[in-house]
């Protein structure tokens, strides 16, 4: 019996499509295949996703399964709200990123900015970073998904990022310092360039105790965040916030 002229199953096929969900959940075989109209999304590019740009790291994917993880929250998003600029801040080998700029390119629009620092290891600033966007290409690094024509790698701190470009995003994504005072920092640069109604996310927002001698702080700025339309995933050691900005 239909309720409304659809039946359950035709609403929630409807919903996963509006948010980009439905060839995701079909790759990571949590819909039968017999409900698939298209392959728009393979399984296959879920795992490079995850084995080439560093999703074991924080973000709950799983590379034998393709499940990306946090990443299906990132990419969902970005197919509700559409927005026209993303900004990431920080990653290891381009997880995020990536998946942003994967949203970018299968709905045709939107361009992610890129900025990492590219420190080492030997720095005690680096959060877990091994010098790597300072090793390679970055667009010969994104072409592996065919993404570089949907995001700019810039190779510089955030801080003077902010101070050289004037852009407004509607969708930022913050995972660089992970000190209090380099999350604050971060959050204070790009918080005023959030458009309205846009969303950014801050990564490790439950990670306490120590890294190469400094204090994780993304915590204790996560609380400060006086902001009522805002979501928290913590599982753990891997966590990830989100906040809308409604005004």
């Amino acid at each position: 019996m239909k309720t409304d002229y659809f039946t359950k199953k035709e609403k929630i096929l409807q919903f996963l499509r509006l948010y980009g969900l439905y060839n995701l959940l079909i790759d990571c075989r949590l819909i039968r295949k017999d409900l698939q109209s298209s392959d728009l999304f393979r399984r296959v590019t879920c795992q490079k996703l995850i084995k080439y740009y560093g999703g074991l790291f924080g973000q709950r994917a799983d590379v034998k399964t393709g499940n990306l993880g946090f990443g299906l929250i990132h990419y969902a998003l970005i197919n509700s709200i559409r927005p026209k600029r993303i900004l990431c801040i920080g990653s290891k080998l381009g997880f995020v990123p990536a998946v942003c700029a994967l949203a970018c390119r299968d709905q045709n629009f939107g361009h992610v900015d890129f900025v990492d620092a590219g420190l080492s290891k030997q720095d005690p600033k680096s959060w877990g970073g091994i010098g790597f966007w300072k090793k390679i290409d970055p667009q010969e690094h994104f072409k592996i998904l065919k993404l570089e024509k949907w995001i700019s790698t810039h190779i510089t701190t955030s801080k003077e990022f902010a101070r050289k470009t004037k852009h407004s995003y509607q969708y930022i994504y913050i995972d660089g310092d992970h000190t209090y005072e380099g999350v604050k920092s971060d959050y204070k640069f790009f918080w005023p360039r959030l458009e309205k109604n846009g969303v950014m996310s801050l990564h490790d927002i439950g990670l306490k105790g120590t890294f190469q001698g400094e204090k994780y702080g993304v915590w204790k700025l996560w609380q400060e965040v006086k902001e009522k339309d805002r979501i928290s995933f913590i599982f753990g050691e891997d966590s990830v916030g989100f906040i809308q900005k409604i005004k």
